[in-house]
């Protein structure tokens, strides 16, 4: 009698040193990667301290860890997001709340939407924007480009990790609406402005420019100067044609390699050594 009195209690809410475990262990999310659920079983180790917390030893918690021992994958940056919301609707199922059907239409959006919005941000915009910053800092001699790099990176992806988790579980499926706030798009939108910007700078002032024009009609001590106005001026131009390219859809990669295409053009005809 007293067991069934335990198992029919409601749940305590989850504590935060709890939800934190969840998100340490979102790390671990691909270590076992496998091609028939992907990032499924490092999914179920990242929530197992929450279900083993909600679900009390039984046939409730086996269905737990079978339910989502299902098909996952999402941006791993904003897994932890999807955590915190299954944990809240499982609290919600053991309660009899809702059925086990709305946790597996619920888990599989919100992967296909982290997905979408995590990997666009992440991999599209700010990486390609970090990494560009750190070239233009190495070619200054800035020792502690990499250090930097890392730092700077991973500001955002640590604070999108471990609030995620916070966020999905006290929110729900309305953690949607919180990321609305965010201006995500506009955000990706300015990034890849400023990569561009970053890489047309780059190739004119950080590689040697051969002018016989200028040196054929300018003075020695002129000469300087004159170099650098064909820098800025080269860096002006494409800058201008890699924003023109933006605006006709064309993806930043895309950009970029043609980028490296035209300096290895140039290098062949000489104007670039």
């Amino acid at each position: 009698m007293e067991a069934e009195r335990v198992a029919a209690a409601p749940p305590a809410s989850l504590s935060r040193l709890r939800l934190l475990q969840v998100a340490f262990r979102s790390f671990f999310l691909q270590a076992s990667w496998n091609y028939r659920g992907m990032m499924n079983m490092g999914f179920l180790y990242a929530l197992q301290p929450g279900l083993d917390r909600i679900h009390p030893p039984g046939p409730a918690r086996q269905a737990a860890y079978v339910r989502h021992l299902e098909y996952f994958n999402t941006n791993p940056y904003f897994s932890s997001l999807v955590m915190g919301v299954v944990l809240s609707l499982e609290e919600r199922h053991s309660r009899g709340e809702i059925d086990a059907d709305i946790i597996h239409d619920a888990k599989e959006g919100l992967m296909t939407a982290c997905a979408a919005v995590g990997d666009g941000f992440f991999w599209d915009s700010w990486r390609p924007f970090v990494a560009a910053a750190a070239l233009t800092l190495a070619f200054g001699n800035f020792l502690l480009t990499p250090i930097l790099f890392l730092l700077v990176y991973n500001t955002p992806h640590l604070y999108f990790r471990f609030r995620g988790v916070f966020w999905g579980y006290r929110l729900g499926t309305d953690v949607i609406k919180l990321l609305k706030t965010f201006q995500i798009q506009r955000a990706r939108l300015a990034l890849r402005y400023a990569t561009i910007a970053l890489l047309c700078y780059l190739i004119p002032n950080h590689v040697n420019l051969h002018t016989p024009f200028l040196l054929s009609n300018l003075p020695l001590e002129f000469f300087y100067i004159g170099e650098k106005l064909v820098q800025g001026f080269g860096a002006a131009l494409l800058v201008g044609a890699a924003a023109a390219g933006y605006r006709a859809k064309v993806d930043v990669l895309m950009i970029s390699f043609l980028l490296m295409v035209i300096a290895l053009v140039l290098y062949h005809w000489g104007i670039l050594i």
